[in-house]
């Protein structure tokens, strides 16, 4: 479970009372050389520790593009936000500068993409690529982000774990690496956790497992979950 002390020390100004993610009446639209296209047009919801909300819509209809948004992760030109707030315990990310953006991206909020294979790095290690987020955002050592890293691939049930922190992304099947993307997504103890359709590649035996897995992962950290799927 985060510590909140902690949180406030990255980010000042949280509020522990306020609500842990709130959207009001968020507007995203894309300028193209075509015209404008509103992706996003007044999403309102709130997040609280421990919940799951499911934002459920056919392909198009502005689910991953909202997720974005709150990520701070929005393609800018073409897509903008042109209305709305996204409040983490408080404060309106909206309004924050990039740098304190990265900061809630590296510690507060994380994601997990559709597309495992394309969001891991193919010639280095799922090992590296694990262990960097503990020596950059928590100078960890070289030997402590190992061990740390380990740990999570065990805790996402990827079995031999120890000997596959040296395997590369292509040596996994869909469902491990997306195990592992599920491990570097918690990395740095996120409070609030969003799945962007994290079963849509998998057939339907490997599904149930990645949510199984989900749901208990955020019971034990009592995270905030927010699950994106047209299913």
């Amino acid at each position: 479970m985060t510590d909140i002390k902690a949180q406030i020390d990255v980010l000042p100004g949280l509020d522990p009372r306020a609500p842990l993610l709130e959207v009001t009446d968020l507007h995203v639209e894309f300028r193209t050389q075509y015209g404008v296209a509103r992706a996003v047009n007044g999403a309102n919801f709130t997040l609280a520790p421990g919940e799951t909300l499911a934002i459920l819509g056919e392909s198009g209809c502005g689910k991953s593009v909202t997720a974005q948004a709150i990520m701070g992760i929005l393609d800018s030109p073409p897509g903008f936000i042109t209305k709305g707030e996204v409040k983490y315990r408080g404060v309106d990310l909206l309004k924050l500068p990039e740098n304190e953006r990265r900061k809630v991206r590296a510690n507060q909020i994380a994601m997990i993409f559709q597309d495992a294979l394309s969001a891991l790095n193919p010639v280095f290690t799922v090992g590296y690529q694990m262990a960097e987020l503990f020596r950059v955002h928590r100078g960890m050592s070289r030997g402590d982000a190992k061990q740390r890293s380990i740990e999570l691939l065990d805790q996402v049930k990827i079995p031999g774990a120890k000997l596959r922190f040296g395997d590369y992304p292509h040596q996994f099947s869909g469902g491990m690496r997306q195990r592992v993307m599920i491990a570097m997504a918690l990395a740095l103890d996120p409070e609030v956790l969003i799945a962007d359709e994290p079963t849509t590649a998998l057939d339907v035996t490997v599904q149930a497992q990645i949510m199984g897995l989900l749901a208990e992962l955020q019971q034990q950290r009592n995270m905030g979950l927010i699950l994106i799927t047209h299913d």
